[in-house]
């Protein structure tokens, strides 16, 4: 582990002197970054590795009606170096290092000895004329659909060209490929076995106010052997600056099929909708909004010949997987939906994440008290368009269809240019869809309503 951690030091050191040398070859060199820390108590979040980045399920011994609070700490560290050749040409990279306090995984244990940086981004970024840009690599991507089909890292190549008022992006990634094995399980070739992304982005602008956006993505999956899925979406949006109200939304359909192999098939019926006005009231901005995303009740399996579930991109080719990543950033929930911008340093965990089969209905304020102090406050509530539950032990069936309602607070405090302290509170008051979906303690075989779920958090932010 010592000559690890030596080996990763000197071979760092080695590509800063390289980077340092390279400016005689008329490079310019850019380096960002940021250190976010936040420490946890809650009966949501965990911090366990192994079940961070999904939804919890609320059902049998997972949850109980007095689920026990966790208390955990974690870190994140991103390193970004941008080697600049010309306007029309650099090389992006950016380096992640994730750790939680006490897992030795992560080099969170005595000594913090562990070998733990990630590969985020490595992507080159150049013009062809004036008019096209392309990116190749490993890169970010989130869809015109505020994230809710992707919004995630994928290695891809992405060429925009902007036209005056119209831009087009086209996009590709493959971003699974498990080959294909003839021997003892090796791999002899890569493309049999395979998932691709196909992205159109069409954007015009009217003017400095509004904007539209016609959008479709194709999503083919072959990675189960014998079995193919093929998934598009169609989605059409637009935002509009209305004196001092600014309007967004969107409205998506998806149609698709997936054959299982076994002579029967599964046909794909899914659609998305949502709107949100803003708008700046004394200090600071009032937001009001609605998300729907339809969801499906009669499974997924070999003999459902319908899903009208919402479909996100997955490497494992289902909307149930830790390695689904969509958003939805808008609705400032904490504990919901999945939104980065208010969630976890690297455990975050939500009722739906991913996100699918929810209609929630949500408003906000958020004001700048002082020039170094900001607060904010949320409210959402949340239904499930397609239910199905039933107890732990199988005998009692949910109430209703309301998830519940969330309410969070959140302060942040500037105090000096580069760094920020925040403190985050939210609870959920769970409603009848999950009535006796918990158990109890005592016996496994009674049905007892879950507890509501809560967190709370402090956080501290390093950007440079």
């Amino acid at each position: 582990m010592k000559l690890n951690k030596k080996i990763v030091v000197a071979a760092a050191a080695g590509a800063l002197c390289v980077a340092a040398a390279v400016p005689a070859m008329a490079i310019e060199n850019e380096f960002h970054g940021t250190f976010s820390f936040k420490t946890f108590l809650s009966n949501m979040d965990n911090g366990a590795m192994a079940n961070g980045n999904k939804q919890p399920t609320l059902t049998g011994a997972t949850w109980g009606s007095a689920r026990k609070a966790n208390n955990y700490s974690e870190q994140r560290t991103r390193l970004k170096y941008i080697a600049k050749a010309s306007d029309d040409l650099k090389l992006v990279t950016q380096f992640e290092i994730e750790s939680i306090w006490g897992n030795a995984a992560s080099g969170g244990i005595i000594d913090t000895d562990a070998v733990n940086i990630e590969v985020k981004h490595a992507y080159l970024d150049f013009n062809l004329g004036k008019n096209v840009n392309a990116k190749i690599g490993q890169q970010a991507y989130k869809d015109t659909l505020k994230g809710l089909y992707v919004d995630a890292d994928l290695p891809m190549a992405y060429v925009k060209t902007k036209l005056g008022s119209y831009s087009l992006g086209l996009g590709y990634s493959r971003f699974n490929d498990s080959g294909i094995a003839l021997v003892s399980g090796n791999k002899s070739y890569n493309g049999r076995y395979a998932a691709d992304l196909w992205v159109v982005d069409n954007t015009i602008a009217f003017g400095k106010n509004a904007k539209a956006t016609l959008s479709y993505y194709m999503n083919v999956d072959n990675v189960a052997a014998n079995a193919q899925k093929k998934v598009h979406t169609l989605g059409l949006g637009g935002e509009a600056k209305i004196g001092s109200v600014v309007l967004s939304g969107f409205g998506a359909m998806q149609a698709g099929y997936k054959n299982h192999g076994t002579g029967v098939s599964t046909n794909y019926h899914g659609w998305a909708a949502n709107a949100v006005a803003k708008m700046a009231i004394g200090p600071g901005t009032l937001s009001a909004g609605g998300l729907f995303v339809s969801g499906n009740n009669t499974g997924e399996g070999a003999n459902a010949g319908h899903n009208n579930g919402w479909q996100t991109l997955s490497a494992t080719g289902t909307t149930t997987s830790a390695a689904t990543q969509n958003t939805y950033s808008d609705s400032g929930m904490m504990l919901l939906v999945r939104n980065p911008s208010m969630g976890g340093t690297n455990t975050d965990i939500y009722l739906r994440k991913p996100i699918t089969n929810i209609a929630l209905a949500h408003m906000g304020y958020k004001a700048k008290v002082t020039d170094k102090l900001s607060a904010m406050a949320n409210v959402g509530m949340a239904w499930v368009p397609a239910s199905v539950g039933t107890g732990a032990a199988g005998n009692a069936v949910n109430g209703s269809d309301y998830m519940g309602t969330e309410m969070n607070v959140g302060v942040d405090y500037q105090l000096y240019k580069n760094l920020k302290l925040m403190a985050q509170a939210a609870y959920v008051m769970l409603g009848s869809h999950y009535k006796n979906t918990a158990t109890n303690y005592q016996s496994v075989a009674n049905s007892v309503d879950p507890a509501d779920p809560y967190t709370a958090r402090l956080g501290v932010k390093y950007s440079f």
